[in-house]
């Protein structure tokens, strides 16, 4: 299979999120995929390049963030890209949790674990960083850190509860369909970290993430309890 093939068969194993991975952050993974494809690179290969990306950001972080924060960004941008790879690249070679005869969840379960224990690794370290530069900072981070904590154990029950359970979707209007799209911009913590990490404004960070994905829980919430689930 050639390449332009391959590029276009693993593009079809998108997910649909934010306009700004759908536009540039998933074009540079599928074209990752295609160059990888062909070798003996496992997607369990590639999260382990994700890990160690976002590893290595925080070790940055810990050093000095204001001298290496263009390296930090880089480093967290291209850790999610290898996070849409791994997945990509197991549908396409039909391996792990998508072979056809022998589905194994570990390459799932590692991809899943080290999703939300790097994201709140990365803040705690941020929240390090903003205590040593601001007096109110500890209020700041910790407030930060729990509440991104709670979206994230939230997230992970309502996903468990509503495994196998369909669900059935209302058709919606041009006003719901837009402010889907930036709620989806809002779950994105790579756009928040590319912000606020380049302007040295992690103050802001530990305001805005915290405030948006507080208001984001409790609309969930909200539609969780009102629906017919």
């Amino acid at each position: 299979m050639g390449f332009i093939k391959r590029y276009k068969e693993i593009s079809l194993y998108r997910k649909d999120l934010d306009i700004v991975t759908n536009i540039i952050h998933y074009p540079i993974a599928s074209f990752l995929c295609a160059v990888i494809s062909p070798s003996l690179i496992t997607p369990n290969m590639v999260t382990l390049l994700a890990v160690l990306s976002e590893l290595s950001a925080i070790w940055f972080i810990f050093i000095n963030l204001v001298e290496y924060k263009i390296i930090i960004v880089l480093l967290l941008q291209l850790g999610w890209i290898f996070d849409l790879m791994d997945g990509m690249l197991a549908r396409f070679k039909r391996v792990g949790f998508y072979h056809s005869t022998n589905p194994s969840l570990k390459g799932y379960y590692w991809d899943a674990v080290s999703d939300h224990i790097l994201r709140l690794g990365v803040l705690t370290f941020l929240g390090i960083h903003l205590v040593q530069q601001d007096e109110y900072g500890l209020y700041y981070a910790f407030g930060g850190v729990m509440i991104y904590a709670m979206t994230q154990v939230e997230h992970i029950i309502r996903d468990y509860i509503l495994k196998g359970v369909e669900v059935h979707q209302s058709s919606k209007g041009k006003g719901a369909k837009k402010l889907d799209v930036i709620i989806k911009l809002f779950n994105n913590i790579y756009i928040f970290y590319f912000i606020f990490i380049l302007s040295n404004r992690i103050d802001l960070l530990f305001i805005v993430l915290p405030t948006i994905q507080a208001f984001l829980l409790i609309k969930r919430v909200f539609q969780f309890s009102s629906s017919d689930y």
